[in-house]
């Protein structure tokens, strides 16, 4: 089971490390979403250092054993991004973009919830 949290873990620090960057330099495709999700410039770009930090966290207890503080920053980090990313599902069907557009937030959330779940058995 902790093989499987170390790659769901590593996925995460990959997905919410990249996304949370173009966040933070706010690119053009950045720029279209958060227009359309309604935020402002300086917000969309704390969103980018959360998620940044978020994935750093994620990483830093790849390796750690259960019970030890890196787990535990493991743990607290992958629950903030599954908020986050349940956030962000609420916020694509409040904008009326439907499954379509909520479903990466939907996935993430999920995979952020299996590691968590895999990183306790």
């Amino acid at each position: 089971m902790r093989a499987v949290a170390s790659i769901l873990s590593i996925i995460l620090f990959l997905v919410f490390a990249t996304s949370g960057a173009q966040k933070l330099i706010f690119n053009t495709m950045a720029s279209q979403t958060a227009e359309h999700l309604g935020f402002k410039k300086s917000s969309f770009q704390r969103v980018g250092i959360l998620e940044i930090l978020g994935a750093i966290g994620v990483m830093a207890g790849v390796v750690a054993k259960r019970g030890t503080a890196l787990a535990l920053i493991n743990e607290l980090a992958a629950a903030g991004l599954l908020v986050t990313m349940l956030a962000a599902t609420v916020l694509h069907f409040r904008r009326g973009d439907g499954l379509k557009g909520a479903a990466p937030a939907m996935v993430l959330a999920a995979v952020c919830a299996l590691e968590i779940v895999f990183r306790l058995v």
